[in-house]
């Protein structure tokens, strides 16, 4: 037996029904118009003389309400166990906006070098974010520092796209083959994280102005003052590389490049902001030292997670790159002498040193 076929006059009632239970579902409000952001990268010179500046940075488009944010909210309060009042501050608003940013995908990028424009090959990928090269001669450069564009080995950049208008700027570190790097870790090494208490991460991370480490500014500065680079390496998400640089600005350590890991939040489970590993500095940190096979690098972390084991690999790996290895002790998980010994098996003993007090460290590099 065929159905019965459906009385016309009730078509527009569950139509209407329908459109109700359409109407209940959480509805999204954008704000309609793209932004960038665009990372602290490194310039490397090949053996024509010509500079590779290497571009980064990522396409979001900021929301004002989300169910995504709803549930962030949600879950960050009851991990922290905080009150909503805690949560409704400007710092926290600022800090998670780029969380709970919706990433663009799809958008043309155009940089601005001096008086170049130059159309990056590829558009921004389904996480946002976009990379692309140009090259710069000799005499190019030259021109940039006449017309103030290059200070102190640093390019500034002008980033936009040309879909909807956007637009910011950034800055490239201008890199020469030879000299001396610092590899810097930031989470515990440079900043106060606390990564191995969660609770108190998260606050540092969210709800707290950041704090620098006592003295690893000065420290950094007095190597950077005999012309060493710095290239800040973490595990923390692209979405704090605003904040991060605020820090190191406002506390006076040197300007770097900054090697983030590339974060969205829509690509995991909530649940996961709060559990995953601190991973993805490997690939950064050999990048580097592939990029620069002739500079000499000074590895420095702390000992709350695996920077000894990542830097001693590297050391094992790289041995005429890697010229010292500094572990900063945490009371709360120090490196003791059977995890050295098991870490640093086959790095020569002059090659590291645990530190508690940036005082301990040495004045300068390669002397």
């Amino acid at each position: 037996m065929e159905p019965a076929a459906i009385p016309k006059e009730r078509e527009p009632r569950r139509r209407a029904m329908r459109g109700r239970r359409r109407r209940g579902r959480p509805r999204l409000r954008r704000c309609g118009s793209p932004e960038i952001a665009v990372f602290s990268t490194v310039a490397a010179q090949d053996r024509a003389g010509s500079w590779r500046v290497l571009i980064r940075g990522a396409v979001y488009e900021a929301e004002t309400e989300t169910l995504q944010r709803r549930l962030l909210l949600r879950l960050l309060r009851k991990v922290m166990d905080v009150t909503p009042d805690e949560l409704d501050t400007e710092l926290f608003r600022n800090r998670v906006r780029y969380f709970v940013a919706r990433t663009e995908k799809g958008h043309r990028v155009l940089v601005q070098l001096g008086a170049r424009r130059v159309l990056l090959a590829k558009r921004s990928r389904r996480n946002g974010q976009f990379r692309g090269v140009v090259r710069i001669s000799e005499s190019e450069l030259a021109s940039l520092h006449s017309a103030g564009v290059v200070r102190d080995n640093t390019l500034t950049i002008e980033v936009e796209t040309l879909d909807e208008p956007a637009q910011a700027s950034g800055h490239v570190q201008l890199v020469p083959p030879v000299g001396w790097s610092v590899i810097s870790d930031i989470d515990d090494t440079i900043k106060v994280s606390s990564v191995t208490d969660r609770r108190e991460l998260l606050a540092n991370t969210f709800l707290r102005p950041f704090q620098a480490v006592g003295g690893m500014a000065e420290r950094y500065q007095g190597w950077a003052e005999q012309g060493v680079a710095f290239h800040y390496v973490s595990s923390s998400p692209w979405q704090l590389h605003h904040a991060l640089s605020e820090l190191c600005v406002a506390h006076g350590f040197p300007k770097g490049s900054f090697h983030l890991r590339s974060f969205r939040l829509r690509d995991h489970m909530l649940r996961r902001v709060l559990l995953i590993r601190r991973t993805g500095k490997r690939a950064a940190i050999r990048e580097l030292l592939e990029q620069f096979p002739h500079r000499r690098f000074v590895l420095v972390g702390d000992s709350g997670e695996r920077d000894a084991e990542l830097y001693a690999a590297a050391a094992r790996r790289y041995p005429n790159q890697v010229a010292a290895i500094f572990i900063r002790q945490l009371p709360e998980r120090p490196l003791d002498a059977a995890r050295s010994a098991k870490v640093f098996r086959n790095v020569p003993r002059d090659r590291w040193q645990l530190f508690e007090r940036p005082e301990e460290l040495p004045s300068r590099l390669g002397g």
